[in-house]
């Protein structure tokens, strides 16, 4: 059970990383991620700045509980994982019902409109944080270092393949239905202040 923890720390702590440096390594990373945020339709102006900051801080806490290696603190981070997965599964499920095309700009760039995959993804991680919070406050062995290393590199890179699963969909797609789905996207080359 211990492993299963470990994985999800490790899987978790991954995906978050990625997605708070991709936001938070320049002001113009910031400012696609807000204007997505915006073009999602679904909070009042005066709440998209402070909403989308708020996304970071809480992506940035999640890396830093599920890095500190307390069961405490990892249950913690996982619970905080799972409450804005499940945030962000519910606000793109209302742009999807809503019919808005928009790009999910959960990793940085990107010309994948918002859609149900990404809401499958989503309710995949919670499930990965909910078992991740569970093993992690029930296991009481002490983990050997072999094993240990082993779940830790099969987080990382589980982690990793999520936050490229976006371009590899993108990839596989047939070409005809990647340049429909290209062109009702939304412009990105605009730039705001």
């Amino acid at each position: 059970m211990l492993y299963v923890g470990l994985f999800g720390r490790v899987l978790i702590g991954t995906v978050f990383a990625v997605s708070a440096f991709t936001k938070v390594r320049s002001t113009g990373a910031f400012g696609a991620f807000r204007r997505s945020t915006r073009r999602m339709g679904i909070l009042p102006e005066r709440l998209v700045r402070p909403v989308a900051g708020l996304v970071v801080l809480c992506e940035l806490a999640i890396v830093g509980l599920v890095a500190v290696p307390t069961r405490a603190t990892g249950v913690g981070g996982l619970t905080l994982a799972a409450g804005l997965l499940a945030g962000l599964a519910v606000a793109i499920g209302i742009v999807v019902r809503r019919g808005i095309s928009t790009t999910c700009q959960c990793f940085g760039h990107s010309a994948a409109p918002l859609g149900t995959f990404h809401i499958g993804r989503n309710l995949a991680l919670i499930a990965i944080a909910v078992a991740g919070a569970l093993t992690t406050a029930l296991a009481e062995e002490t983990p050997a270092l072999g094993a240990a290393l082993l779940a830790g590199l099969a987080g990382v890179l589980g982690g990793a393949l999520v936050t490229v699963l976006d371009d590899v969909r993108q990839f596989l797609l047939p070409p005809k239905t990647s340049a429909v789905r290209q062109r009702s996207a939304p412009p990105t080359w605009r730039r705001s202040t």
